[in-house]
């Protein structure tokens, strides 16, 4: 039979290997389970200049309408300059400006 030094190396092998083992697998799910910031900015990204030409166009169809013809407040370029200034002013509250900049 094993000598009781043997049959303590083998348990200690064997539960060593077995934790390696688990951690390797543990590795392995968050790897495939991770967040991937690149991806994240990536559709992100795809999804704002999705919005962006969508409501460029749908701006564009609007100031054409009968409806709002003569009215300022509704040409192209001058809403266009309202949304600006609108975004710079949320943009600002959020991220102010530093003097360093």
């Amino acid at each position: 039979g094993a000598r009781e030094k043997d049959v303590s190396f083998s348990a200690t092998a064997s539960m060593l290997l077995e934790l390696g083992l688990r951690v390797h697998e543990a590795q392995m799910e968050r790897k495939e389970s991770a967040f991937n910031q690149t991806e994240f900015n990536k559709l992100l990204l795809e999804c704002v200049v999705k919005t962006q030409s969508s409501v460029a166009k749908i701006l564009g169809i609007e100031s054409l309408s009968p409806h709002v013809s003569g009215n300022p407040k509704f040409e192209y370029a001058n809403m266009v300059e309202d949304i600006r200034e609108k975004v710079s002013s949320e943009m600002e509250r959020f991220f102010p400006k530093n003097d360093d900049e």
